[in-house]
């Protein structure tokens, strides 16, 4: 197998948050008029955006690896990956980039849900919203809160907060993330992969944090999602994967909470923008997106 690698090379780069050392990518040359901060889904990486970053010709994408992810530290002891967490991570990010307007904040699955929430609650550091196969965070009926807390308490007491499954070769933990993941190719994937190993002498295994699979002990309710979408006063760009995990219902009837949105349905599974096959028509319809706003 070879090593993965996306065409055109990415920038590796390292910021303080409040959560500690953020790591994260960066393609295309610098404009501060033109960044789009690109935030990845649950268990991946910033190495998700390789493949359409270079398309994305004139702009600027800064991938974080969102805390607990690829090469970010931790959450210390006691904490907890709920999605607003990182709201604050993306605050800190956005604090140490030299922008002269604000950014474009782009999300697949987990990161649409935190994009969201960063987006409704600062609306001024938002220029545009795009999600990709998602729009917001899953949520709870606030009678359902109570439940939900519980299941989370009792389902820590059985994992163990240690629990690290290890693995002999790359091609071992890859054939493993391809069977939690139906249709994604090895060769989409393979770089965030790596990008989520540590190696010792003799086998591998995950950086992620373990707790990031824990049960969240809250959620957000659907008419806090839609006051965070309300809030926004940028255009929205929902791009839906036709075979993707999200219904078309779901994303449908969250569109009406936003003041401006655009929805498509593009070619693809889940991790549309991951295959060669499909990233160009997700590219070309984000850049449209972009080269519309003012």
């Amino acid at each position: 197998m070879t090593h993965g690698e996306y065409p055109d090379s990415a920038t590796e780069h390292y910021w303080r948050c409040r959560y500690g050392q953020l790591a994260g990518l960066s393609w295309g040359e610098p404009r501060n008029d033109q960044t789009i901060i690109a935030l990845h889904g649950w268990l991946d990486n910033a190495a998700s955006f390789g493949r359409i970053a270079p398309q994305l010709k004139g702009c600027h994408l800064v991938a974080p690896d969102l805390p607990g992810h690829g090469h970010s530290d931790w959450l210390g002891d006691g904490g907890d990956y709920l999605i607003w967490s990182g709201v604050e991570a993306i605050y800190d990010l956005i604090n140490q980039l030299p922008l002269s307007r604000p950014p474009v904040i782009l999300g697949h699955s987990m990161g649409s849900a935190a994009g969201l929430l960063f987006a409704g609650a600062f609306p001024q550091w938002c220029r545009g919203f795009i999600a990709l196969d998602a729009l917001g965070p899953l949520t709870t009926p606030a009678s359902g809160a109570p439940a939900q807390l519980a299941r989370a308490v009792r389902e820590r007491r059985v994992r163990p907060a240690d629990e690290r499954k290890t693995y002999q070769s790359t091609e071992d933990a890859l054939s493993a993330r391809l069977r939690q993941t139906p249709g994604l190719s090895a060769d989409a994937i393979l770089p965030v992969a790596e990008r989520n190993l540590q190696h010792t002498d003799d086998h591998c295994f995950w950086r992620t944090d373990p707790r990031l699979r824990d049960t969240s002990r809250m959620r957000l309710t659907e008419e806090q999602v839609a006051a965070f979408a309300g809030a926004l006063n940028c255009p929205a760009l929902a791009i839906r994967a036709q075979q993707g995990l999200i219904p078309e219902s779901l994303i449908r009837s969250r569109s009406a909470y936003f003041p401006r949105i655009e929805y498509c349905e593009l070619p693809g599974h889940h991790h549309f923008h991951l295959e060669s096959a499909t990233s160009a028509a997700v590219a070309e319809k984000i850049m449209g997106f972009i080269q519309g706003l003012s």
